[in-house]
């Protein structure tokens, strides 16, 4: 009888236990906010934001100093304005050389070709010998433009010699050219061609102080032509507004107490350029985070907000557990600036870079605020609550409630602290059901009982 007496005990405590579970629902899950905007890495020199100091008046001068914040304009080396190495194919099984008037071999010395392409293997024979026949050079071979021509590749044509190495059993084809000539084909590669004379300045500016900064080291030589280094089209891509923009700044770069600056550059920063301490862990002086007002004509200057879930982050971010909360840290030394995401099992850091590539987004210019309302769900004496949250990292957070026919109407503009975390204290006269927005966006509905 006893032993009856206690199952029927436990079995009675456990009905009201699952009572009690549905009579007090879990308050909601908090949401995130994923706001921004721009396009690229976000450090440096924003593109379109070039643009509209350009049209605005500003000169070049000015542009490059606002995005370089207390960095002078200096001399390229004389070496690099003589002679840059430019990589432009490599790994081909042959290449077919045109508009040639003389190739050297690897000892320098000079042989006169024929007219007419020169199609070229692995093993370097060319028809310099006696009537025309193929000999094997030493290499590597440099070729030589015929008077009023440009060297070409396909239909690439190049400024320059073009030199031709044998590398791994197949070839390497370098642009050998000087610096002036190489930036006419980098500048309308990085900006379009029919932007504003200064801006375009500016960006000449900047790729040539790129270029003198980001020698390649220990290879035969000294700059990619694609992402890598710069976009790099060699001479089909010149046009009259980016040629003039290279001859009138002419040897000019972006210098930091008398050196060459590590300058970047990108397109569109959302309305702020981020610091290289943030993006690399590097505290460069002139590379901090700057305002940037100007970006503002950009596609890109703002992109639309995303409502994500704790459970949709996780899957983006490929984590075990739902997240729960998520912060920015911004950079120190050696420690670039990352991605905090708290899940109930634990929390993971994420390099902006990494967590932009997670999200999908076209820069590292974005903000994951959270969206947390906390309870209570059944209301105190008199009818009075008081709700705390979080609305951290979002714009216009507002609390609302339910009204008739399903419509929402707004009961406060929330002040959160420094930290995200808001409270307020409500006195109600009946169930209401309570949801945070934020930017236009709500969050999870929160119901409260009235309890009289």
């Amino acid at each position: 009888m006893r032993r009856l007496v206690a199952i029927a005990l436990i079995v009675l405590a456990a009905a009201s236990v699952a009572a009690a579970s549905a009579a007090a629902p879990k308050p909601p899950q908090p949401v995130f906010v994923l706001s921004g905007g721009g396009w690229g890495h976000g450090v440096g020199m924003g593109q379109w934001g070039a643009l509209a100091q350009a049209k605005a008046g500003r000169d070049h001068r000015t542009i490059l100093g606002y995005y370089y914040r207390g960095t002078a304009i200096g001399e390229a080396p004389a070496a690099l304005l003589d002679r840059v190495r430019v990589l432009v194919a490599d790994g081909q099984g042959s290449v077919t050389v045109a508009n040639a008037l003389a190739v050297f071999d690897g000892n320098g010395k000079r042989y006169v070709l024929p007219v007419g392409p020169v199609r070229i293997g692995p093993a370097l024979r060319l028809p310099v010998g006696k009537d025309g026949k193929p000999v094997a050079l030493p290499g590597p071979v440099t070729f030589r433009a015929r008077p009023e021509a440009h060297l070409s590749v396909g239909e690439k044509g190049y400024r320059g010699d073009l030199r031709l190495a044998k590398v791994g059993g197949k070839l390497q084809l370098v642009n050998v050219v000087g610096l002036e000539e190489y930036l006419l084909g980098v500048v309308p590669g990085e900006m379009p061609k029919d932007w504003p004379l200064e801006a375009l300045k500016a960006q000449a500016v900047a790729a040539r102080t790129y270029a003198v900064g980001n020698i390649v080291k220990g290879r035969a030589f000294d700059l990619y032509s694609d992402w890598r280094s710069q976009v790099y089209y060699g001479v089909a891509s010149e046009a009259p507004g980016p040629t003039r923009a290279v001859q009138e700044t002419r040897g000019e770069i972006v210098t930091y107490d008398g050196s060459p600056a590590q300058v970047f550059y990108f397109s569109s920063s959302g309305g702020r350029t981020i610091s290289a301490l943030d993006a690399f862990g590097t505290d460069i002086p002139y590379l901090q985070s700057v305002d940037d007002k100007w970006d503002s004509l950009s596609p890109n200057y703002r992109w639309p907000t995303q409502l994500l879930t704790g459970a949709q982050l996780a899957k983006r971010f490929g984590l075990g557990g739902v997240v729960t909360d998520v912060a920015l840290v911004p950079g120190a030394p050696g420690k670039p600036a990352v991605v905090h995401l708290v899940t109930r099992t634990g929390s993971t850091d994420v390099r902006l870079s990494d967590a932009r590539a997670r999200l999908g987004l076209k820069s590292t210019g974005f903000r994951l605020g959270t969206l947390r309302l906390d309870g209570p769900q059944v209301t105190g004496a008199n009818g009075k609550i008081r709700l705390t949250g979080l609305a951290r990292s979002v714009d216009e957070a507002v609390l609302e409630r339910r009204a008739g026919a399903g419509t929402w109407v707004k009961v406060r503009q929330l002040r959160p602290a420094n930290d995200g975390t808001f409270g307020l204290t409500l006195r109600l006269d009946a169930t209401t059901v309570f949801r945070l927005t934020a930017a236009g966006l709500s969050g999870p509905a929160l119901t409260v009982r009235f309890k009289a």
